[in-house]
């Protein structure tokens, strides 16, 4: 019989098996893709460069990952984008300093520590935004401080489950690429481990002493412990099945976490039409929250955007072809830069919906109005020898980064270590 066995080669999947094959436990991967890293994806064969069809930065400059990417050797690119970030609130795109200095901004000035220091009882982004009386300019750049991370509707993020999920912290943060593709992380991260591609769990049996894993190939396998790092999303489709049920504290949680949709769009033109020094442009109306210049300083970089549609958006976008994407698209880069002729110069076009994928069931979750607790109650090691890890069960430093997922990784190794230490 197996030590452990982890569900999941995602970077929390990983790490946790990394960290118990160095203390001497036998440990095997179950993946059910027929690749690892599950939603850190870098696309290679797009353009004449690495893009990014999952997780796109490593956030900040003390990011706990940081030093398992210099270990690994990889190059980073640093993105000051507070200083390269251009604003569109409907009218013409401009830097942001410019967006900041306009009258009508002025009354969301202290809006960030309004939200920081928000107070019981929660309440929604709306009802935040009603309350605090703001309007025009004001509203909307408060919306996409909402909006911009978390995938839902005004009506939909709590207050109070923002604050504690560090988004605030996330957006003042110094960002950096991976040179080499965000795919090299986790390849880094696998090296030596058991990882078995293709093995989708169809249910987990859990008890105080082992847990067993069965397959959708009809086998079985036993483990004195079994670490979940299933996306929030397939738990939450019913995709896997657990005997006993989880407990009420779990399914609770779960029924708290809401999951959203996200989907990346990759954009290759024949020359940029863009400001050079645009690193990014944010979007208060239109299809999509952001677009990204991927290859911003990179000499003989090809001029390519990935543009961002999370929440709402992407909603109103997953039903449409991937050509009518394009087409919305191409008249949505029209309006904010009136000058170019994006349809014409566009070379290639993709998309990636995660919350088509069946092994990511959505993008990132987020913690409605009266959630607040759900991630600790759903990682609580409270199901025997079944222990839960991924970027969703965190909350801290930022929740559904792949710096939190790593950390998760770490934090349920200790949990599996201390439990096998002791016994049932």
């Amino acid at each position: 019989m197996l030590d452990v066995i982890v569900i999941g080669a995602g970077v929390s999947g990983l790490a946790a098996a990394r960290e118990l094959t160095r203390a001497g436990y036998s440990v095997a991967i179950l993946e059910a893709r027929d690749r690892i890293g599950g939603r850190v994806k870098t696309v290679d064969d797009f353009c004449d460069g690495l893009m990014e069809g999952g997780a796109e930065f490593v956030h900040g400059r003390n990011a706990a990952t940081m030093k398992e990417v210099q270990d690994a050797g990889l190059n980073l690119r640093g993105l000051p984008q507070m200083r390269r970030t251009a604003f569109n609130l409907g009218g013409a795109t401009r830097w942001l300093p410019l967006i900041c200095m306009h009258p009508e901004t002025w009354a969301c000035a202290g809006m960030r520590g309004k939200i920081a220091n928000a107070q019981p009882p929660d309440m929604s982004a709306r009802e935040f935004i009603e309350k605090h009386g703001y309007k025009g300019r004001a509203r909307q750049l408060t919306e996409m401080t909402f909006l911009q991370h978390l995938p839902g509707g005004v009506d939909d993020v709590g207050v109070l489950g923002m604050v504690d999920d560090g988004v605030l912290d996330l957006q003042t943060r110094y960002n950096h690429r991976i040179v080499e593709g965000y795919s090299s992380l986790p390849r880094a991260l696998a090296q030596g481990l058991d990882i078995q591609q293709g093995k989708i769990v169809k249910a987990v049996t859990w008890r105080c002493d082992s847990a067993r894993v069965r397959l959708e190939d009809g086998s079985d396998h036993e483990a004195r412990a079994v670490i979940s790092t299933l996306p929030i999303g397939v738990l939450k489709s019913g995709a896997v099945d657990f005997d006993p049920a989880l407990p009420s504290s779990k399914q609770k949680a779960l029924s708290q976490i809401e999951v959203g949709p996200i989907i990346k769009m990759l954009l290759h033109f024949k020359k940029n039409f863009w400001p050079n020094w645009m690193e990014m442009v944010a979007c208060a109306t239109g299809p999509v929250n952001l677009y990204w210049s991927v290859f911003r300083g990179v000499a003989g970089g090809p001029a390519a955007l990935c543009a961002y549609c999370i929440g709402p958006r992407a909603a109103k976008l997953a039903g449409e072809s991937d050509e009518s994407r394009m087409e919305i698209l191409s008249a949505d880069l029209k309006r904010l830069y009136p000058k170019a002729d994006p349809r014409r110069d566009l070379i290639n076009f993709r998309s990636i919906n995660w919350a088509e994928d069946p092994f990511a069931c959505g993008g990132y979750t987020y913690l409605p109005p009266g959630s607040r607790g759900a991630r600790e109650s759903l990682k609580a090691a409270d199901t025997g020898r079944l222990f839960w890890a991924g970027s969703g069960t965190e909350s801290r430093p930022v929740s559904e980064l792949v710096e939190t997922a790593y950390l998760s990784g770490l934090r349920v190794a200790d949990e599996v270590k201390a439990a096998l230490n002791n016994g049932p």
